[in-house]
This record gives C-alpha cells, structure tokens and sequence, in this order.
C-alpha cells in the first residue's frame, strides 16, 4: 500500500465565495478508476469543442464512484442529502485556455431517483438513475478493500497494493478544477469545483468492468486511488458556453 498526497495544482486558486447556487459536499469512498485510451477511440465521445490531455500518446478516461454524505446548500446548510454517485470522465483542455485541468462529464449518475430528476430540473445537469452500492473493508485508517457494484451489472472490486504513479498523472486525475458535459439538449456547459488537500491510496485493480463502461473499448489494465473522505465545494449553476 502506497499513501500519496496529491499536489495542490491550480485547484489550490479556483476557490470562490460561496453564494446561492453553490453546493458542499462531503465526500467518502471516493474510488477513482483510469483506464488509458487511444485519442481515437476517446474522440468519438466527445464534443468537437473539446480535446483530450494526450500523454504518452493516449488519453485517460475514470469511473469515479463516491458515497455522498451530505449534499447540502453551501448558504443555508440544509437541508443533508445522502446518495452513492458515480461519473465517467475523461481529462480534456480548458475550451478557452488550452490548459489541463478540466474533465468532460460522459455520465453523471446517482443512486436516488429524485435527485436525479431535481439535478436537471433545477440545474440543468443530466443525472441519470442508477442503483448502487459501495462496500468498503477497513484496517484502522487504511482501506483494504472496496467494492462498487451497480444495477447495470457494473462490477469493481479493488484492493490495497503499492502501485507508482508520476506526478503530473496525479495532479491530472485527482485535481481537476472544471467539468463540462452536454445537458439534455446537447448544448456545451461547464461549472468549477474546489477541494481541500486530499491523501489517497494506491490500489489495485481485481475487476473493472460491465455496465456504463461497456460503452467505451476499455482494454489496459486500469490503476485505482481512493480517498477515505474528503470536502467538496461545487459553483453551481453551470453556465452554457456558446460560439
């Protein structure tokens, strides 16, 4: 078991005030899971506007699964909501900038279905259902294992290993400080998010597959971290870029 902490990265000056829109969350079992992809394969899913981080002549793409603790409006507090969630993402430049540091969003999903629907109706962000659970096995503070399995028949089982991971990789797949994604029209927006410094462990990846990932021909052998818990601050609502 290898225990990183991640750097700080441009995610360390992207906090804002908080305001009305705005959401915190704490988060728990956060697993991410990165598979590369050939640039190829990863266009074809995405928007012409937006390009893929290449390095080492691939791109990267994660299913992301966490455990919700309490969503809550960063003004007023509450009300708690409680929910698993999950994302597919792959690691693409700023549409304005050209810089790394952004995601785009292939799906988004959430284990209520009320908040789905609340998401794009309030939002505009197209959350789908999707049953799941996130069982995790503890050692004191370290992880020994975590499994995520969802309704689709999506399965990942992961265990505590040392697994080395280059820097520049790191700040890319855990600091990503914007996200875009297309709403239920098609139509390309974004939002920002912030977090505090995370501490994450290595781990190895026993089966990663089925499900939404099916979608996308997943074919290296994916690398996992996870973070026991940690705060997020979302700058909703997301604003649409247009030409």
């Amino acid at each position: 078991m290898s225990v990183l902490r991640a750097p700080l990265g441009e995610i360390e000056r992207q906090r804002r005030p908080l305001r009305f829109g705005h959401v915190v969350v704490t988060i728990e079992d956060l697993l991410i899971v990165t598979w590369q992809i050939s640039e190829i394969k990863l266009r074809v899913h995405l928007p012409p506007e937006i390009k893929p981080v290449i390095r080492d002549a691939h791109a990267l793409l994660s299913a992301v699964v966490f455990r919700n603790r309490a969503i809550r409006p960063a003004v007023a507090g509450f009300p708690r909501i409680h929910s698993c969630q999950m994302n597919l993402r792959s690691y693409v430049l700023d549409v304005e900038t050209a810089a790394p540091g952004s995601v785009f969003f292939h799906g988004l999903f959430v284990s209520r279905p009320w908040l789905a629907r609340l998401s794009a109706w309030v939002f505009g962000i197209p959350f789908q259902y999707l049953p799941m659970t996130i069982a995790a096995e503890y050692d004191g503070d370290r992880v020994i294992s975590c499994e995520v399995r969802a309704s689709d028949g999506m399965i990942i089982r992961v265990h505590d290993a040392d697994i080395s991971i280059d820097e520049s990789t790191l700040d890319l797949v855990t600091n990503p400080h914007t996200a875009y994604f297309l709403d239920r029209r098609d139509r390309l927006r974004t939002w920002s998010i912030w977090h505090r410094p995370q501490e994450l462990q290595t781990m190895a990846v026993e089966q990663a597959n089925g499900g939404k990932l099916a979608g996308f021909d997943l074919t290296t052998l994916p690398s996992a971290l996870y973070v026991r818990s940690i705060d997020y601050e979302v700058y909703l609502p997301a604003r649409e870029l247009r030409p």
